[in-house]
């Protein structure tokens, strides 16, 4: 766990380093290029027991890799036994076929695009990069990221389609690419509500009415669910069979409530904090999900989208210096206050990772951390023995 926290540390002095450049964009390139280092060389380069997922991609990449027949078959063929979205299965076939049969690669690969991906977003949104990686690790949202490697592909391509067309009103072409990221991860779907969201106007009733529905939707998610046909859905089965709501569902609602809760405080104290449309809807569209989730802690996936706008709205209420600059006009009132609550909730967060590395070690497995080796002859996981 050590290894862990260093490798957080490493962040604030990447910060602290990199304040020596008097030029903003300086600065910047100096944090982009160390964070992108740090980020690739911890999980692009890590071993495939680190991260609960690793082992399931690299195997399936394996598996797939042995078969001669599979090699020169279309990459374009859909098989549905694979249980994988056909964007993926064309992604393996694609990489199998024309860049290694390592199952490696698909590490590699992964963690190539989640890197740049998140660091691109990250430069759209703010202006120190290295603290915001610092917070979006904290906050669990690059672990993730790195692990659920189909998901994460279609989050890249949210970002894409959030920051060019959707915060520009370009609503068809949002959905267009929000339908292309759903053949990566089908839960991209929901992501088509935004839109609707956004025609709301921001006020009190639309708000109180939005969380009214999901709190309907949570206590009647299994007859919807079933009604969907949906019941013989594994996830379905093993939630309905839960005696007591989860906890950690509980947990994760607090925590979203305790975030936006911060923002509005601050929100209220700080009026030159202006609001944005998009990003307010975003947070009542995660607020809305995170009722669900005591339920049915499934839907903690869709909030996988959202938690990275919501992180960077709680950063612009509670240290905003990160988003907009060191010497923004943006830099209000109110400085030991934000302060305050950048420490709590970043202490808040960290408690997060501890509990989850004490209480549900197998959601993460980064304890003990260890690099790839790329020497060894045979790796062995689960059921994948690899030569």
């Amino acid at each position: 766990m050590l290894i862990v926290f260093l490798y957080f540390t490493a962040f604030i002095v990447v910060n602290l380093i990199s304040r020596v450049f008097i030029n903003p964009g300086a600065r910047k390139l100096f944090q982009l290029v160390s964070c992108f280092i740090l980020l690739f060389a911890f999980f692009g380069l890590r071993d495939i027991t680190i991260l609960n997922d690793t082992p399931h991609y690299y195997g399936y990449y394996y598996a797939k890799s042995q078969y001669t027949s599979y090699i020169n078959g279309s990459i374009f063929d859909y098989k549905l036994a694979d249980k994988f979205e056909w964007g993926f299965q064309v992604l393996v076939h694609f990489l199998i076929k024309y860049v290694s049969k390592d199952p490696y690669t698909i590490i590699l690969f992964s963690s190539l695009l989640v890197t740049i991906g998140d660091l691109w977003f990250i430069c759209k949104k703010t202006e120190n990069v290295a603290m915001v990686c610092f917070f979006m690790l904290a906050s669990y949202i690059f672990f993730m990221h790195y692990c659920i490697i189909r998901q994460s592909i279609a989050i890249l391509i949210f970002y894409i389609a959030y920051c060019r067309y959707l915060e520009k009103d370009k609503n068809l072409k949002y959905c267009i690419l929000i339908l292309f990221a759903s053949l990566f991860h089908i839960s991209a779907i929901v992501l088509l509500l935004l839109p609707l969201f956004k025609r709301m106007k921001i006020n009190k009733r639309n708000v109180i009415i939005t969380l009214s529905v999901f709190a309907f939707i949570a206590i009647f998610i299994f007859q919807i669910l079933s009604i969907l046909g949906l019941h013989n859905n594994p996830y379905y089965k093993m939630a309905i069979q839960r005696e007591t709501i989860s906890i950690v569902g509980l947990i994760e609602c607090l925590l979203i409530t305790l975030v936006l809760s911060v923002c509005y405080y601050i929100h209220k104290k700080d009026n030159n904090i202006k609001t944005d449309r998009n990003a307010f809807w975003v947070c009542v569209f995660a607020m809305g999900i995170g009722i669900t989730l005591p339920v049915f802690f499934v839907f903690e996936r869709i909030n996988d989208y959202l938690w990275p706008i919501m992180l960077i709205e709680l950063l612009k209420h509670v240290a905003p210096q990160y988003i907009y600059g060191e010497s923004t006009n943006k830099l209000t009132g109110h400085h030991l206050l934000k302060k305050c609550f950048e420490i709590f909730i970043a202490f808040i967060f960290i408690i997060k990772i501890i509990g989850i590395n004490t209480y549900r070690p197998e959601w993460l497995h980064i304890v003990p951390y260890k690099m790839y080796d790329f020497s060894a002859h045979y790796h062995y996981y689960h059921l994948y023995p690899q030569e």
